[in-house]
């Protein structure tokens, strides 16, 4: 996994809530997702990369002032740790 975070959080607010959410299936396991949000972080970045795991993918999330966007692209399938591969659905 690779990951960057850097976040500044408003000590006086608690506000977390979904602007809007968008989302759809791309080929072969894949999925995205866009959202939006109203947050009590001045700042915040996290982005964010694995290849094993379950949802596998690319996570990125820019906020200022109180509002972020976050876009993702990752793997629909769940990982099997015993296997140290993929779960087979076929």
């Amino acid at each position: 996994m690779m990951l960057l975070q850097f976040s500044i959080d408003n000590p006086w607010s608690d506000r977390w809530k979904t602007l809007f959410f968008k989302n759809g299936l791309l080929p072969k396991h894949k999925a995205w997702e866009f959202n939006g949000y109203a947050t009590h972080q001045i700042i915040d970045i996290d982005v964010r990369l694995t290849f094993k795991g379950d949802h596998a993918g690319l996570h990125m999330m820019f906020g200022i002032f109180g509002y972020a966007l976050e876009f993702g692209v990752y793997d629909t399938r769940h990982w099997d740790y015993e296997k140290d591969k993929w779960q087979d659905y076929d």
